[in-house]
């Protein structure tokens, strides 16, 4: 053989060479939309805000939004409706204690009271701190239920989708309760029960009924808000759109979504029936 024949040419990238890793490493498309742009088109154009957000998931921005709109809303609302803490504790203490046939001392009692004021001292604090912690949890769940139809997604994407939602959502709730307020006269503002959020803001069905119906049935009207279903719809959307398969359309997205929402409602339901709030 001669020394032509053993020499073998080298392969080229065009017969078969191997990619370097740099070549074989999609590089990540960047976000075509900014905070402010993906804030409102999750609410007016979900479809393309998702899409971008499969292509750049984020999730500080909406959430340091959210964190400040809680704070926001929760100033607000004590500035407002000026709520007596000391008088709804108390009122709740009783209730609870006449419900499990306990009784306790005018002082263990006015103890509870002073705690329950301290705490609602914090709440906008309080809001603060759960709020991430909320959507970690909200992320988690669908992440869950992401796996279960076989979607080619990373928690990372959920947790945006979900952060982006619930940002947008939460500006526009808070604007709408804050309406809500503003046009309330003083008996009005007076009969408001900071402890029953579902009829604070006039959204959900809860609003048009008495205040002696059944929990069970408060907690059913309530869960039937506008905002919520709107929510639904918008992770539905959201979901599909970083699923990673064609085959995961947004009804079948919705299954998951609104699959969890009614777990989340059958809880909520079974709570009130056994605990009466």
């Amino acid at each position: 053989m001669s020394e032509t024949e053993k020499q073998t040419p080298e392969p080229s990238p065009s017969n078969g060479a191997p990619q370097t890793q740099n070549e074989q490493t999609p590089v990540e498309e960047p976000a075509r939309l900014g905070p402010l742009s993906r804030l409102t088109g999750t609410l007016l154009s979900p479809g393309e805000t998702f899409v971008d957000v499969n292509r750049k998931p984020t999730w500080l921005a909406p959430m340091i939004i959210a964190i400040v709109t809680v704070i926001a809303s929760s100033v607000f609302f004590t500035w407002r409706v000026h709520p007596n803490w000391e008088e709804i504790t108390r009122t709740q203490i009783k209730k609870r204690m006449e419900k499990s046939n306990q009784s306790i001392s005018e002082e263990q009692l006015q103890q509870q009271v002073n705690i329950g004021k301290t705490i609602a001292k914090f709440y906008p604090i309080i809001g603060a701190i759960f709020t991430p912690v909320v959507y970690l949890i909200v992320a988690g769940i669908f992440a869950l239920g992401m796996m279960l139809i076989q979607a080619k997604t990373t928690f990372k994407k959920i947790l945006s989708v979900v952060s982006w939602t619930f940002a947008a959502m939460g500006i526009l709730s808070s604007v709408v309760m804050i309406a809500s307020l503003m046009v309330r006269d003083e008996e009005g503002l007076r009969n408001i029960d900071p402890t029953q959020p579902a009829g604070i803001v006039p959204t959900n069905l809860a609003v048009f009924l008495a205040s002696d119906a059944s929990p069970v049935i408060k907690a059913i009207a309530g869960s039937l808000d506008v905002f919520s279903i709107w929510i639904l719809i918008l992770l539905s959307i959201g979901f599909a759109a970083i699923a990673g398969s064609r085959k995961i359309t947004t009804g079948k997205a919705a299954t998951v979504v609104f699959g969890f929402w009614l777990v989340f409602v059958v809880i909520k339901v079974g709570w009130a029936a056994m605990f009466g709030a």
